[in-house]
């Protein structure tokens, strides 16, 4: 009910002060007064629908606003950030013409038209750059809309025209990244072209931005640079599990800066390209998906040792997740006689596992199944023993006494 109040405001106030439009305003004042007020009202109308709008399409709304953001591969949650930049340049547009159209109200026609003429037409001179203000907003609309569409077009080249051709989705992904980088770049430099900026000029800007990479801006490059390695090479690839610096889990993007991996705990940890490259990483999926768990038991002197040996094959079969004789891809299970230990004769059940996250749960089932089959077929296990020998005091009157000091020491 608010913003129907507001447009019926809106609209009577636009009808009182019409037919004072051709008058001189020091004759009706009141209704130049009204003109300008439903001008700055209409301005703020607008700017509130400019808003919702963004607002909208930030989490998805309406259906129109959700089918838009499917198609230019949002996820749930993920902001917009295209929305951002036409948002404020809509609202620097709609808040940029209210101040022409009241100073004409006014009778100032000439003023307004000169302001509007250098908006468009002669701009503000910095230094050796005229800037235009309308030409600028018209760039930012286009970056924004050439973005929109290069996004949208990654998407779909990602997720349809390079899946019928039937390649992985890690080198989809790779391709797609790269083409919206390239068209990104080309956007950028349109939209500059369109605002008006002289693109012959990139020498000095190219130069410039060798000295801010001298001064501070290492790291970003270093981490631009290696992001492309890395989607070039293809150490780590999306949905890989991988563990570097302390810090394991699986990757769930590969951006411009940095590589954002999910751990076991659904903490997400932003991790900048360059460690990638500098540093060891461990891939546990690079090859293939599977992953080899040793359960380590000791059993005392003097047990079946044949008897253990099935106990644990049988613990390891039963296991829905253990890799058996059924899968011709990865080893079978496999127990090891390791050592003679100090009190126990310690055996190596290995097994390989599909799910690397689940090896944590795999090897606490594992523990569970081979105390049950111990405890049942009356294998012991274990715990370490120490003989401790103890020396038989000297009696009180035959303990010698600490020498005293030298006197005048």
């Amino acid at each position: 009910m608010t913003r129907f109040s507001i447009l019926l405001v809106v609209l009577a106030a636009t009808c009182l002060g019409l037919d004072a439009w051709p008058r001189a305003p020091e004759q009706v004042p009141w209704r130049a007064l009204g003109l300008s007020f439903a001008t700055l009202l209409i301005g703020s109308v607008f700017h509130a629908l400019v808003a919702s709008l963004a607002r909208g399409l930030n989490t998805g709304k309406h259906a129109w606003q959700r089918a838009l953001r499917g198609r230019l591969g949002l996820e749930p949650g993920e902001p917009m950030r295209e929305a951002g930049w036409l948002k404020w340049s809509l609202s620097l547009l709609v808040w940029g013409l209210p101040p022409l159209i009241i100073l004409d109200i006014w009778g100032l026609g000439d003023t307004s038209r000169q302001l509007l003429r250098h908006a468009v037409g002669a701009g503000i001179p910095v230094g050796n750059v005229q800037i235009v203000p309308a030409k600028l907003l018209l760039g930012i609309v286009v970056i924004t809309l050439m973005v929109s569409l290069i996004r949208a077009l990654a998407h779909r080249l990602e997720h349809r025209w390079l899946a019928n051709a039937q390649l992985e989705p890690t080198l989809r992904e790779t391709i797609a990244t790269l083409v919206t980088y390239a068209a990104v770049a080309l956007a950028i430099l349109v939209g500059f072209t369109v605002a008006g900026f002289d693109l012959s000029n990139l020498a000095l800007v190219a130069g410039g931005l060798g000295v801010g990479i001298g001064f501070g801006l290492q790291n970003i490059v270093n981490n631009f640079v290696s992001g492309i390695i890395l989607l070039f090479e293809r150490p780590i690839r999306t949905g890989d599990y991988i563990t570097i610096g302390g810090n394991e889990g699986f990757v769930q993007r590969i951006r411009i800066r940095a590589t954002e991996i999910e751990t076991l705990n659904h903490q997400h940890i932003v991790i900048p390209n360059s460690l990638f490259i500098a540093e060891p990483v461990t891939n546990w999926s690079l090859r293939d998906p599977y992953l080899r768990i040793t359960v380590s038991v000791g059993v005392a002197y003097g047990s079946d040792t044949q008897l253990v040996k099935r106990l644990l094959l049988e613990a390891a079969y039963a296991h829905e997740l253990v890799l058996g004789e059924e899968q011709q891809e990865a080893p079978k299970p496999n127990v090891l006689f390791a050592r003679f230990g100090d009190s126990s004769l310690d055996f190596e059940l290995k097994v390989y596992v599909r799910q690397v996250a689940k090896r944590y749960q795999v090897l606490s089932d594992l523990n569970f199944a081979i105390d049950a089959a111990f405890r049942e077929h009356g294998v012991t296990i274990p715990f370490p023993q120490r003989d401790l020998w103890l020396k038989n005091p000297l009696p009180r009157h035959e303990v010698e006494p600490a020498p005293s000091p030298p006197k005048g020491g």
